[in-house]
């Protein structure tokens, strides 16, 4: 995985979504594209982040061919509700 570069770590968003993989897991997949034989984060950083942190060993995701905001937007619709983002 490839990780943002913005440091996400001191926000509140991210303490929240370290709380929530703590006591949840991860609930929702990451969203990816493919670039050779790595991925690119393109939705989820911060649970990304959160996941390393808490010692995840894989995370599920969903690869999309590109960075389609449209196909972004279809995926993310499909994601259950959480008690982090109201």
């Amino acid at each position: 995985m490839e990780r943002s570069p913005h440091n996400q770590k001191q926000s509140d968003l991210y303490k929240k979504v370290l709380a929530s993989l703590k006591k949840h897991g991860q609930i929702n997949p990451l969203i990816c594209t493919q670039e050779g034989e790595r991925y690119k984060i393109c939705v989820g950083n911060n649970r990304f982040l959160a996941g390393v942190e808490l010692e995840f060993k894989e995370f599920d995701i969903v690869v999309v061919p590109d960075e389609d905001r449209k196909r972004f937007k279809e995926i993310v619709k499909e994601y259950k509700q959480t008690d982090v983002i109201q």
